[in-house]
């Protein structure tokens, strides 16, 4: 979990402006617009990239983005565990003597240990991964294990499957707020709700929204990443509210003409 404030001061004038403009009531907007915001926030949280790259025309987050976190997954445990085709036996006498051994990303590396299953490679690769971020650390051998090259891909395989687990932390706040459903594709919805959501809250006419999500590895950054989410917002507020402006000028117009 991380706890993340960010300055929503423009955007809540741009929701009381909006408010005003189309004469809806300000918590009917408010909600309508957190509900947006979270397609936007699942956007930017990872495998989103922190640009904004992985955003669709709607706001929402692109298949792109899946592609790009398995491929980020592959990159780092590729980079932990070096492969070999040499008998059993050839190997733990290289083990034994301190051998380097040239990992996927071109990094030469002493092992600890011969790897024999995915489940193998899932305790040592939990052991490298930074406990905030999740990503793995250069190990310097420490931990490292040298395995068959069928055992990495299936391993790999396993890990990629969880390529959007992140992002399903906040699904409860996509439900909660009625987030358009486009927002939370497949890939992110196979993971079940995960541990999120969503608290609102009204006092002396004024609302309040929290959104949360419990899961345990965050980026760091994720202020930025909000910020920008929350930028992405208040621009198409503005955009909503020029196109209400143009539709009733040339409401105006028609009706002179006639």
């Amino acid at each position: 979990m991380i706890d993340v404030k960010v300055n929503t001061s423009r955007l809540e004038a741009a929701i009381a402006e909006f408010a005003t403009l189309t004469r809806k009531d300000i918590s009917e907007v408010y909600r309508q617009q957190a509900g947006i915001l979270v397609g936007h926030v699942i956007a930017i949280t990872p495998p989103g990239g922190k640009g904004g790259e992985a955003f669709t025309d709607s706001g929402g987050i692109g298949l792109d983005a899946k592609k790009r976190g398995e491929a980020v997954i592959a990159a780092d445990i590729s980079r932990l565990f070096p492969t070999s085709k040499l008998k059993h036996e050839t190997l733990v006498g290289m083990v034994n003597a301190g051998f380097e051994f040239q990992t996927g990303k071109g990094h030469k590396d002493i092992v600890r240990e011969i790897a024999e299953s995915p489940e193998d490679l899932r305790r040592i690769h939990q052991f490298a991964r930074n406990p905030r971020t999740g990503r793995t650390r250069k190990m310097k051998g420490i931990g490292m294990a040298i395995t068959r090259k069928a055992i990495l891909k299936q391993y790999i395989r396993q890990e990629m499957a969880k390529v959007g687990k992140l992002n399903a932390g906040w699904i409860n706040a996509a439900r909660e707020m009625k987030t358009a459903s486009r927002a939370v594709p497949a890939w992110i919805t196979r993971h079940g709700a995960g541990r999120g959501g969503a608290n609102v809250t009204e006092r002396a006419g004024k609302i309040g929204i929290t959104l949360f999500n419990n899961e345990v590895w965050f980026p760091t950054g994720m202020e930025s990443r909000v910020a920008l989410a929350v930028r992405r917002r208040e621009n198409g507020l503005t955009k909503a509210m020029e196109a209400v402006i143009a539709r009733r000028a040339a409401a105006a117009e028609r009706k002179m003409g006639r």
